[in-house]
């Protein structure tokens, strides 16, 4: 009332500030009215319009490198052109807009025609067959959009001087379902369409480089079947968000090396909100978690061996089917592994056109399959290394000769007789003792000496040597093999089965690096080695502070337990299988007959074999042949395992190869530039 009173006064100055009091409270009330009121559905339709997408940032795939640090696989940065939807949003309106007209221009003109044909003004129901449905607005507007684009990609690709086209499928389904995200109408461009890129960029709306992380191969074809394949997966690992809008694809390994350290060399996704309005355009967005790159994997294998392993398999015959297994026999890595015939893991990333899927499906060629670990050989002649080692352990007189009888059907060469079955001998008739008997690869004497040690023995050697078992190989690829066991050979066994497992038939397959694991144990006087192919796994960075895991060489997972002298024995019948001129040997590694030995710093110790392969029936349809050695005889340091399918002899086909091999190691070697440490072992 006081208040009251004192306006009752004549006072102007009060009642001025009165008036302004109440002239403020007025407008804020006024404005509280026309927020919490007037504008209240308007906000909370505007709120209901608007929402955040997750969308998976995929992270830089790892490396994976050979022992001196060159990536075989590698990931690197590839641009592309890509059209920004919500930056075209009023050029799409527009378009839009002005079809719209004309279309009602059109259907006005049809209607008056059809008013002036009846002449008479049309009904309200002949009238709405002239009016747009909202389904044909829809199509419209969709028409108008694909049209907008495909006019910029046609104006982008004769600036950039590259052919490109718009699927109008593939962009419509992009836009109702993954607005949020470019859409890419160029990919991986070269650094010339980079630089055009940049220069027109400016006056080019809606279109911008969008840069993703890919998976190459930079050596094609090497070592493909160990470094394996990937394909693309929108599915979460373990420590990465699960609930995503847009989970972008991220390559996943499926076999080989890929596959085994996946974990590792993929690394952890990140992940970004984007905040969408009502019709799905990008308003905004920001980074929940950044993406860490995945480590590198350093591998034992040397590229120049391996590449100089591959180009001597491709060079044994025409379409090869072989492989070839490099192993230090000091400690087990693994220095080349080669397959043949082989493919481009490229082409897994960047998907297969009609004519990689027939190579690839090729059954005869069967190029995923990596020969060297994931198929099953009878090894043949070369198997009578297990088997003289055997006889040797039981008692056989190294001295004592076998007097080969001559095959009645060819005089030249000898036979024996099991039972009532006749055994071929490509070795000459006359007398052979152990030395000998390698070097020339009598069937007859192993197979007499083998029956005399009895096949047991033989067995309980290759249980030392784990045949039949396998290698550890962590590529997801090996098969075991195949060997008889005791209990087998005790329940049911015939004469006639053991002779055929003395010269590698039968019973009996190997892998090629089997074989490569048994002629090291030799090398090395009796060590079994697990073959090493991973040597460390580590961070891309090394100033991240992550931790390194490293796989130690030189595994021992058995001992021969054979006699010195025995092994002795047969790694000189080894070396005279290259060096006397009687070897199946002798051809490949010297010039002429007698001649230059063509590697005169290295003695190499060999071992040619050809198996038969039958069918069901038992007929023989085919030939693998193989070779397998060590070197130098001194103090051997690598030990070489070729086969190749379809070969004409172990001798012809597979011991060129591997003189090929020695000499790439020799090269090397006198060049001071083989003997590197490995990655894995640097501080």
């Amino acid at each position: 009332m006081l208040f009251f009173d004192q306006l009752k006064k004549n006072d102007p100055q009060l009642r001025l500030l009165t008036m302004v009091v109440l002239g403020g409270l007025g407008v804020l009330l006024a404005g509280l009215w026309w927020v919490q009121i007037v504008s209240a559905r308007d906000y909370q339709a505007r709120l209901e319009t608007q929402s955040f997408r997750t969308v998976r940032l995929p992270a830089v795939r790892g490396k994976i490198l050979d022992r001196t640090g060159v990536a075989l696989a590698d990931s690197r940065p590839s641009f592309n052109a890509s059209l920004y939807f919500e930056e075209l949003r009023k050029p799409f309106d527009a378009a839009y807009t002005a079809d719209l007209a004309a279309l009602r221009r059109q259907l006005h003109a049809q209607m008056t025609e059809q008013e002036h044909a009846l002449k008479h003004p049309l009904t309200r129901k002949e009238r709405a067959r002239f009016a747009l449905s909202a389904d044909q607005k829809n199509a419209l507007r969709q028409r108008a959009r694909y049209q907008v684009a495909s006019n910029l990609v046609a104006y982008l690709s004769a600036r950039l001087q590259q052919p490109a086209a718009l699927d109008e499928q593939k962009f419509q389904r992009h836009y109702a379902a993954a607005l949020v995200l470019p859409y890419p109408v160029l990919l991986n461009l070269d650094p010339t369409n980079l630089a055009r890129f940049e220069e027109q960029s400016v006056t080019l709306e809606g279109l911008d480089l969008e840069m993703q992380p890919v998976r190459v191969y930079p050596y094609q074809t090497t070592a493909a079947h160990l470094l394996g394949q990937l394909r693309r997966d929108i599915s979460s690992a373990e420590g990465e968000d699960s609930f995503l809008n847009y989970p972008l694809p991220v390559f996943r390994g499926t076999v080989g090396l890929e596959a085994a350290f996946d974990a590792q060399l993929r690394g952890r996704s990140g992940s970004k909100s984007v905040l969408v309005n009502n019709l799905g355009y990008r308003q905004s967005e920001s980074v929940w978690s950044a993406a860490l790159p995945g480590e590198n994997v350093v591998l034992t294998l040397d590229l120049r061996l391996q590449q100089a392993a591959e180009r001597a398999l491709a060079q044994a015959m025409t379409e090869v089917r072989g492989a070839v297994v490099v192993l230090d026999p000091r400690n087990g890595d693994i220095l080349a592994l080669a397959s043949a015939p082989s493919y481009d893991p490229n082409m897994f990333v960047r998907g297969l056109t009609p004519a990689e899927g027939r190579y690839l499906s090729d059954a005869r060629l069967r190029p995923q399959i990596n020969r060297a670990v994931q198929e099953n050989y009878s090894p043949g002649s070369i198997f009578k290394i297990i088997v003289g080692l055997a006889a040797l352990e039981s008692g056989l007189d190294p001295r004592a000769t076998y007097h080969v009888q001559p095959d009645p059907a060819s005089p030249g060469h000898g036979c024996i007789f099991v039972g009532r079955q006749k055994i071929r001998d490509l070795a000459a008739p006359g007398d052979y003792d152990f030395h000998r008997a390698l070097l020339r690869s009598s069937n007859a004497y192993f197979i007499t000496n083998g029956l005399r040690a009895g096949i047991e023995n033989i067995l309980r050697l290759t249980r030392r040597l784990h045949l039949g078992e396998l290698c550890g190989l962590p590529t997801r690829q090996e098969v075991r093999g195949n060997m008889p066991t005791l209990p087998e050979v005790r329940a049911r066994w015939t004469a006639g089965e053991t002779a055929n497992v003395c010269i590698g038939q039968g019973e009996v397959d190997v892998t090629p690096l089997q074989v490569a694991v048994v002629t090291a144990a030799i090398a090395n006087g009796g060590k079994v080695l697990y073959p090493r192919l991973v040597a460390a796994v580590a961070p891309q960075d090394p100033f991240s502070g992550g931790d390194r895991e490293s796989f130690p060489g030189g595994q021992v997972r058995d001992e021969l337990g054979v006699r010195p002298r025995n092994l002795q024995l047969v790694r000189e019948a080894m070396l005279a299988e290259t060096e006397d001129l009687e070897g199946t040997g002798y051809a490949a590694f010297h010039r002429g007959k007698p001649g230059a030995p063509v590697l005169p710093t290295f003695r190499v110790c060999g071992k040619t074999g050809t198996a038969q392969v039958k069918d069901a029936s038992g007929r023989t349809v085919d030939h693998t042949t193989w070779f397998t050695s060590f070197a130098p005889y001194e103090d051997p340091r690598y030990v070489v395992v070729v086969m190749v399918e379809s070969g004409g002899s172990g001798g012809g086909t597979a011991a060129p190869v591997a003189r090929d091999i020695y000499l790439k190691i020799e090269e090397l070697e006198r060049a001071g530039a083989f003997r590197l440490p490995v990655v894995a072992q640097k501080n």
